[in-house]
């Protein structure tokens, strides 16, 4: 089995997610370029020097962690090594970022300028704060009417949580409702209509995968295997990216950063930071209060402060601009 093989299936044992997979597949497969030699010759000097040479190509702290964490993980779960006491250059500070929040009203021009699902998933990454591969993943079934509630099932982490279902997306996602109904009824006299289910519950409900209530709320112009698949994340980025610039905004606006928008107004709105933190799905309160002023700098400036300006300094003077 070659390594790359066995380092997905080490993964695999440790339940980890589909992004830790794939993100340490691609650094094991750099240090694999970089050595030059097969994993079974490895040794610790290679990972000094291949951390040597991160260091001097100036890769971000981040992402220096993330290769040391991949082939550590290799020489522990799949070469069964002792990668010993390494002498690794200083990892450099790994600064905070600044929150960049839209405001509310830069947040209706992007809606405005999104049509389609697209525009109805923006709408609840901001109105619920799910991540964007959460809400294309939704099934017609995770949607609740009667207790305005999104499920969300095996999010990061393989978490499960509920979100709240906003008012006023209630009338667009009836429609979308009624839409996929019809769409799944034609994919059924087609010969096809069938979903792919989490683990082994099309084995357990062998009718499952051709009911309504499991398919992909938001789903996909693709058919493979008579199974449709749901729209993906990297539709969305596109549409947004292009409402984002129609808008005219300078801002760096993602997807993800409309549930970063839900969690600094959903506070200001006045939910307390524990609420929030439940709907978001964070580990740590600690983590949601990040956001907690991530769309204004807290305090007065003095220029706004009128009390403060002599008497005597003229009024066509009084720090216009």
């Amino acid at each position: 089995m070659a390594l790359i093989q066995k380092l997905k299936a080490a993964l695999a044992e440790q339940s980890c997610s589909s992004n830790t997979v794939k993100t340490y597949c691609w650094w094991i497969r750099r240090f694999y370029s970089f050595t030059k030699k097969p994993g079974s010759q490895w040794q610790p000097d290679d990972v000094r020097n291949y951390m040597l040479l991160l260091h001097a190509d100036r890769y971000s702290a981040k992402s220096r962690k993330q290769a040391l964490c991949a082939i550590k993980f290799v020489f522990d779960h799949v070469l069964k090594l002792d990668m010993g006491q390494l002498d690794l250059p200083p990892m450099p500070y790994e600064k905070r970022g600044l929150r960049i929040i839209p405001t509310r009203a830069e947040i209706g021009r992007i809606f405005a300028g999104m049509s389609g699902q697209c525009r109805l998933v923006a709408g609840l990454l901001y109105g619920a704060g799910l991540r964007v591969e959460e809400c294309c993943k939704l099934r017609v079934k995770d949607i609740d009417f009667e207790t305005m509630t999104v499920r969300i099932h095996g999010g990061k982490g393989d978490k499960d949580r509920l979100c709240l279902l906003p008012q006023r997306i209630v009338p667009a996602l009836q429609r979308q409702i009624a839409w996929r109904a019809a769409l799944h009824e034609r994919d059924l006299a087609e010969g096809a209509g069938f979903v792919e289910l989490p683990g082994r519950l099309a084995v357990k409900y062998p009718a499952a995968p051709r009911e309504l209530r499991w398919q992909f709320l938001f789903p996909s112009a693709v058919i493979r295997e008579q199974r449709r698949w749901y729209v993906t994340p990297q539709a969305v980025q596109k549409a947004m990216k292009i409402a984002v610039n129609s808008a005219g905004i300078l801002k760096r606006v993602t997807p993800h950063t409309l549930r970063h928008a839900f969690c600094t107004h959903a506070m200001r709105a006045g939910n307390d930071p524990a609420t929030v933190q439940e709907l978001m799905g964070h580990e740590s309160l600690e983590t949601t209060m990040l956001y907690a002023h991530g769309d204004h700098a807290r305090g007065v400036s003095p220029m706004d402060a009128p009390d403060i300006i002599p008497a005597r300094m003229p009024s066509h003077h009084a720090l216009a601009f």
